[in-house]
């Protein structure tokens, strides 16, 4: 891997992490399992749902509830993103808490 590939590949880390660090602060048990095609998110929402976040190719997903969220979830919803698999943490942290947010008012409202 050249430098600046290196570089890019470890501050785009860096960045998910730091978003995970904020989920954390605001409630969210959130682990990156996977940065880069595809970007994977993993744990359980402040309500203590599982959810399973996942951005590839064009599509970004997010999936709660069910023994598997990853697999079966109980609720689903996506958004479309061109370069999804290279998905940017600030990107990512709009779209996973705007998913989030549906999921919560089409849940309890």
């Amino acid at each position: 891997m050249d430098e600046a590939r290196r570089q890019w590949h470890q501050q785009h880390s860096e960045s998910w992490l730091q978003l995970v660090a904020a989920l954390h602060r605001e409630g969210w048990e959130a682990e990156v399992t996977c940065v880069a095609a595809p970007v994977q998110v993993e744990g359980t929402l402040p309500s203590g749902e599982r959810f399973y976040f996942r951005a590839r190719h064009g599509d970004v997903s997010l999936g709660i509830g069910g023994d598997n969220p990853a697999d079966i979830p109980e609720w689903e919803a996506s958004e479309s993103h061109q370069e999804a698999s290279y998905l940017t943490a600030a990107v990512g942290g709009t779209m996973i808490r705007r998913l989030a947010r549906r999921y919560r008012e089409e849940r309890y409202s």
